[in-house]
């Protein structure tokens, strides 16, 4: 079965298609899909590459069909990224900055099935003590470790992060396991701060950080971040704006006077210098991280359309949705 999502909004499972393995791709089944935030435009807003489509590029399953016979029966993961190889930026491994790039659940179907072709060498495979679930989300966890990596948190570091939904939740837990010696959420749906303050990171009230991580894509918060960052702090940028970005004139200036570092994040690195995906892993695998403790809603595939509304939903407090097979 796979979801498929139409321009207009309406999303149906239907029957799957059938594969085949190849030499560079092996029949992957999926057991574990989760709904990011990039999945709701396409999903209600038309926003995708091509219609009909299957979204999804947090998932997990195991290989099912390989021509590689030890490939199959593992448990896996998978970079959903497809670059093209020949670019500059290819050359040097930095596969997120890739000219002409392909996607998983974006420029094609992704994991929101229950299988699918995926290139071999896009597996990131999961210990025993992993669950699927819990491989579904080393995707957020990669791209969070990735941007809070920048910061070059210390045991002398305050962190603030702006935006308690999963990408700011799992980017302070990064920063704790990384050492930082004080970590303040803010966001503005109350429900989304209790449930920070459950898993151990208070509210932020007043006073200023060395480092924030801003995790909502919203003007306010940007503003705000500089104005409550430390001179010769650092704000990392990983929240996705719906519109244009301002920053107040007054407020602006201050990024002169504190002279502030202001850093973009994208994506993750997964190369055999920097494996962001791979760090991830063992992070779960240690109990350093456990990002099932995120994921609020879990469904099965015949109700991925329920899924996806009670992401939006406003007057239902979710986290990660997920949908298992």
């Amino acid at each position: 079965m796979k979801c498929v999502i139409q321009s207009n909004g309406s999303i149906a499972v239907q029957e799957s298609d059938i594969y085949s393995a190849t030499e560079e791709e092996c029949l992957f089944e999926v057991k574990a899909a989760g709904i990011c935030g990039s999945d709701i435009p396409r999903a209600f807003s038309n926003g995708a590459y091509f219609y009909p489509i299957v979204v999804g590029h947090e998932f997990s399953g195991v290989v099912k069909e390989s021509m590689n016979c030890e490939l199959v029966g593992k448990r896996a993961c998978v970079f959903p990224i497809l670059p093209c190889g020949k670019c500059k930026f290819c050359q040097v491994q930095q596969w997120a900055s890739c000219i002409n790039y392909d996607y998983y659940g974006s420029r094609r179907d992704g994991g929101m099935q229950s299988e699918l072709l995926v290139r071999e060498s896009n597996l990131v495979f999961l210990p025993d003590n992993v669950s699927y679930e819990a491989g579904a989300m080393i995707e957020p966890m990669a791209v969070c470790l990735h941007a809070v990596k920048k910061a070059n948190i210390s045991s002398c570091s305050s962190v603030l992060v702006y935006g308690a939904g999963t990408i700011g939740m799992l980017s302070a837990m990064w920063a704790r396991a990384l050492g930082a010696k004080s970590i303040f959420v803010y966001d503005v749906d109350k429900s989304r701060l209790d449930f920070a303050e459950k898993l151990g990171f208070p509210t932020y009230s007043s006073e200023s950080v060395d480092i924030v991580i801003e995790a909502s894509g919203s003007d306010a918060a940007l503003n705000d971040a500089i104005i409550t960052c430390e001179a010769f702090g650092k704000i990392i940028l990983i929240g996705h704006g719906k519109k244009d970005t301002c920053i107040k004139h007054d407020v602006f200036a201050k990024i002169l006077r504190k002279q502030l570092t202001l850093m973009g994040s994208w994506n993750s690195d997964f190369s055999t210098v920097a494996n962001d995906w791979e760090e991830s892993v063992r992070a779960i695998e240690k109990g350093i991280i456990d990002p099932e403790v995120l994921i609020t809603h879990k469904l099965p595939l015949d109700k991925a359309g329920k899924a996806f509304k009670i992401s939006v939903d406003r007057n239902e407090f979710s986290n990660k949705v997920m949908v298992v097979m």
